[in-house]
C-alpha cells in the first residue's frame, strides 16, 4: 500500500516537472516565434578572391550555421539556400586588396565590405577578429557571427545604425570599429527585421 501511495506521488511529481519544462519552452517560442513562412529564398554561393589564409571549408560551414540559425535574418522571413554557384548573394572569403578592389572608393582592405550582391569578409578579420571585440573579452566566433550578420544586413537593404537599444548594438551598428557604450550583439535585433533588397 505504501509503496502504492509513493509510486503516485513520484508519478504526480514527474508530471508536474514535465509540465513546468514545456510551459517554459512554449514561453520561450512565443517570444521567439519562428518564421511562419518565408516572404523571400534567396540563393547564395561561397567562395574565396586573392590569396586567403584561412579555410574555406570552415569559413563556409559558419557561413552556413549563421544563416540557417533561428535567431538570424530568418526571424525576417528570409531562407537562405544554398548553391554551388550562380546563387542570388556571393559570400565571399578574400583578401583585403581584394575587399578594396569590389569598391576601391567605398571599400576597406582593412574590414569587411558589401557591394550589392557581393559580401566580401576580410581574410585578416575572419581569422583575428577585432581590437573592439577582443577587449570587450568577446570571442572570435561571436565576431564571426555578428559580421556575417552584420553584412548579409546591407545585402538586405540595412545601413548602418549608431545608438544603442536598450544598452544593446544592434547588428547593424559597426562593432566591428568600435561598441560605443553598447553590449555586444552578433544577431539582429527585433526592430531590424525588415529586408528592402533581396
Amino acid at each position: 500500500m505504501l509503496e502504492s501511495v509513493l509510486s503516485l506521488l513520484l508519478l504526480a511529481e514527474i508530471e508536474k516537472t514535465q509540465v513546468a519544462v514545456q510551459q517554459k519552452v512554449d514561453s520561450y517560442y512565443a517570444a521567439n516565434p519562428p518564421a511562419q513562412s518565408y516572404k523571400y529564398n534567396i540563393t547564395y554561393d561561397v567562395s574565396s578572391r586573392g590569396t586567403i589564409k584561412g579555410s574555406l571549408d570552415e569559413f563556409s560551414r559558419v557561413v552556413d550555421a549563421t544563416l540557417q540559425d533561428p535567431r538570424g535574418w530568418i526571424r525576417a522571413g528570409v531562407k537562405f539556400t544554398r548553391v554551388q554557384s550562380g546563387g542570388r548573394l556571393h559570400v565571399i572569403l578574400a583578401s583585403g586588396e581584394q575587399v578594396r578592389a569590389a569598391a576601391p572608393g567605398g571599400c576597406s582592405a582593412e574590414l569587411s565590405c558589401t557591394v550589392f550582391p557581393l559580401v566580401l569578409f576580410n581574410d585578416d578579420r575572419w581569422l583575428y577578429g577585432t581590437d573592439s571585440y577582443t577587449q570587450a573579452g568577446l570571442s572570435l566566433a561571436d565576431y564571426r557571427t555578428m559580421v556575417i550578420n552584420h553584412e548579409v544586413g546591407h545585402f538586405l537593404g540595412h545601413d548602418h545604425l549608431s545608438s544603442c537599444v536598450n544598452g544593446i548594438a544592434p547588428v547593424m551598428l559597426q562593432q566591428s570599429t568600435g561598441l560605443r557604450g553598447c553590449k555586444a550583439n552578433s544577431w539582429p535585433l527585433n526592430s531590424e527585421l525588415w529586408v528592402a533588397r533581396h
